[in-house]
């Protein structure tokens, strides 16, 4: 069926569409309804575009526990789902705001959770906002004004993976005020927000202020901003794509998380490390929110430097390190540092191994007499350890042998006591009578570091 057909006014023809292209025959979909003109508009789109049933709908509505008056939001939302012959769910937020927190981060991240629950409950696939053209035009100046880049500008997607669900933003085509009019014509109400006048909020100031401004010097602001967006996100996937394809990043085996190499970072112009930054950090984290311009900038300086560093501050999870114009990426805690240790089993004639499976590694020790190999032990580095017949501290060993901070505790050694007598890579046997050849397993954190695994 045309969107003519379902008599759907020209400025919501392409919202049917997307309704349409977003969402697979057979699948149920849980339409996020606050009772606001533009999710209400969705969800009268979304019973007309979808009226043979086709697809499922569900309605889901979020009481923040924020504000009075959300039982009369309720009803307007429960009364016209009716109408519509939708069944309509409330779910409630039990906690409160954390101290220090944005209202409004928090309110966004509980909201998602909330219906992504209550999706999975109802089997429904995907979860569809009601993000406009005027909500895509707002994000994109909220975002040149705290500091962005291709990310940024590329503004609201139409569609993302939401944990165990579908994102979809069918009305992102669409003005709020084309909406307002297909309500109207509906004879369909909303209620308004009373956060949507709140000044204290910058998207209100931008949407109540700059935009209105930037308007009244060249009308038609909003539809070149949602324009740009567009572009902006077509450009971003080419790129991506380019950069997935020419492997700029490498996979780590330490605690799932990701290496750009400073032979990549080399490779590209200085005008793209920014967007190499953002690409790793993302694959780990599955989204750059809350990360500002400062922050990659801050990143790309160290870069250039050369620096090594601790754990650099992120918001959310993700831990980056920067080491000789390297980058590392992780995704969280790390596993803790392995304990105990491998002792030196006999392995043939004048032959023992000592393995460590917590670090993936075997020293294989060749030596005349057992004597000389009992005392042995294959483990991770341990605070006080120093290098055998030098007294040099093994820390520093591993600091001047170039490795990483996060891996220093997954280097396997092989040691007597506190002393160590050899390592992968970095020290050959210090003992005489013995001679050690090192085998690593393919999970083992230390190849993850580029050395040549000689002895």
């Amino acid at each position: 069926m045309t969107p003519g057909s379902l008599n759907i006014p020209d400025e919501l023809a392409v919202s049917a569409e997307s309704m349409r292209h977003l969402v697979q025959k057979g699948a149920t979909v849980l339409l996020a309804v606050s009772g606001g003109s533009d999710s209400m508009g969705m969800m009268e789109l979304a019973a007309h575009v979808y009226r043979s049933g086709d697809v499922a709908l569900r309605v889901g509505f979020v009481d923040h526990g924020l504000r009075e008056g959300i039982d009369r939001e309720w009803r307007v939302v429960e009364e016209r789902s009716a109408k519509l012959g939708i069944e309509a769910h409330r779910v409630n937020v039990s906690s409160p705001v954390p101290d220090g927190e944005s209202v409004q981060q928090w309110a966004r991240d509980v909201r998602y959770g909330l219906l992504e629950e209550l999706a999975v409950e109802l089997r429904a696939a995907f979860i569809a906002t009601a993000h406009t053209r005027d909500d895509q035009a707002e994000t994109v100046m909220l975002r040149l004004l705290r500091g962005t880049g291709l990310d940024g500008l590329s503004g609201i997607p139409k569609s993302r993976k939401h944990g165990r669900v579908q994102i979809v933003r069918p009305m992102l085509g669409v003005g709020r005020d084309d909406i307002r009019a297909f309500l109207d014509n509906r004879g369909a109400g909303w209620v308004e927000d009373p956060s949507n006048a709140n000044t204290r909020f910058l998207r209100v100031r931008v949407r109540n202020e700059l935009l209105p401004l930037m308007d009244s010097l060249q009308p038609g602001i909003q539809k070149r901003l949602a324009a740009l967006a567009v572009e902006m996100g077509g450009i971003s996937r080419f790129v991506d794509d380019r950069m997935q394809g020419e492997k700029s990043i490498t996979t780590l085996r330490l605690a799932g998380g990701v290496k750009v190499s400073s032979e990549v970072f080399q490779a590209f112009p200085r005008e793209v490390w920014g967007r190499l930054v953002r690409f790793a950090i993302r694959s780990v984290k599955g989204d750059l929110r809350r990360l500002s311009r400062s922050h990659f900038e801050a990143i790309e300086e160290l870069l250039a430097g050369g620096k090594c560093t601790d754990e650099l501050p992120i918001p959310g999870e993700g831990r980056v390190h920067v080491y000789r114009g390297s980058l590392l990426v992780f995704p969280g805690e790390f596993p803790p540092k392995p304990t105990g240790s491998g002792q030196p089993s006999a392995s043939g004639s004048g032959m023992w191994k000592a393995r460590f499976a917590a670090l993936g590694a075997i020293a294989e020790i060749r030596a005349d007499d057992f004597g000389d190999v009992k005392d042995l032990e294959v483990r991770a580095r341990r605070p006080g350890d120093r290098l055998a017949g030098s007294g040099r501290k093994f820390k520093q060993v591993l600091i001047d042998g170039g490795i990483p901070r996060p891996y220093r505790d997954f280097v396997p050694v092989l040691a007597k006591e506190e002393e160590v007598i050899s390592c992968p890579a970095l020290v050959r046997g210090r003992q005489q009578g013995i001679s050690i050849r090192w085998l690593l397993d393919d999970n083992a954190p230390f190849l993850d570091i580029d050395f040549p695994m000689s002895t």
